[in-house]
């Protein structure tokens, strides 16, 4: 069964809060997630900040290198890999490879109005299954 396809409007240029509120209410809802974030430099600046976005907001984390065994509900990491067997992706940066992505019970990305937002839709539309993507809001 394919995945199921959220892609949430990104209003602004506000993407890490943006990203964080929705981590954290996937992960209030006992979800186990993956957030690719392929660029080490952002993926580092990400962890911090989802430490700190909200004063009374806590969501269990880690980065996650190849070779490492990680069992937190909300894994960010660069590499095509499950290591907290997470049934939910959440797309922070890049788009991640389409075999890998589908193996995912549901996949959520934020999507940007014009140019970028469309390249990411298209991306989208190779995964092959009968439903068009949700639309979601955050």
């Amino acid at each position: 069964m394919p995945p199921r396809l959220h892609l949430h409007p990104l209003p602004g240029e506000k993407r890490a809060l943006e990203l964080a509120t929705l981590i954290e209410s996937l992960y209030s809802e006992g979800r186990r997630v993956l957030v690719w974030m392929p660029d080490e430099g952002r993926r580092q600046i990400f962890d911090e900040y989802l430490w700190t976005f909200r004063k009374r907001s806590f969501v269990p984390h880690s980065q996650w290198m190849p070779g490492t065994e990680c069992d937190d509900p909300v894994v960010l990491l660069g590499s095509p890999a499950n290591p907290n067997d997470a049934e939910v992706l959440v797309v922070g940066d890049g788009l991640p490879p389409i075999d890998w992505a589908e193996g995912f019970e549901a996949i959520h990305d934020l999507v940007p109005e014009g140019q970028a937002g469309e390249a990411r839709r298209r991306h989208w539309a190779q995964l092959e299954h009968g439903d068009e993507p949700e639309s979601a809001g955050t």
